[in-house]
């Protein structure tokens, strides 16, 4: 079994997001997101509300320089377990353009591959082909840096 990894694919405009699958803790419908006020960062989507917090809701296209896609039906915000203690409330969420997809994997079934020209390295850890499609790793650890200055 340690060659097996468990994973969620997440649709954003554009590209894909590979995420293990113990970072997503949720995924819910846009019915209790609110947009972010209008001198919040362009990264910063809006607010996914509960009835114990009020979790940041990213666009991971804007924190990579792209534009934010519309807000759309089938939208979905991906509720992402922290890795450390720099995010206030506990969470952060990612907005996913449809339904994640949760994948079983064999390691040999991921292959590196090169960055495009026009990614922030930064916020990526690697990208890699995957199920048939390219995808990236996020850098969770320098996405909650990022979210840390909002609190």
């Amino acid at each position: 079994m340690a060659d097996t990894l468990f994973a969620v694919l997440i649709q954003i405009q554009g590209d894909a997001l590979l995420l293990p699958n113990a970072a997503v803790s949720e995924v819910t419908a846009m019915d209790r997101f609110e947009n972010a006020e209008s001198r919040a960062p362009g990264w910063l989507a809006g607010w996914h509300t509960t009835a114990e917090r009020r979790i940041p809701v990213l666009s991971f296209e804007s924190l990579c320089g792209r534009p934010r896609p519309e807000n759309q039906k089938r939208q979905r915000v991906v509720i992402v377990n922290p890795v450390g203690q720099r995010v206030h409330g506990g969470a952060f969420a990612l907005l996913a353009q449809g339904h994640p997809h949760l994948l079983t994997l064999k390691r040999e079934a991921i292959a590196a591959i090169d960055l495009r020209v026009n990614d922030r390295h930064e916020m990526i850890l690697s990208r890699v082909r995957v199920a048939g499609q390219e995808a990236v790793i996020p850098d969770l650890e320098r996405i909650e840096t990022e979210l840390a200055g909002l609190a």
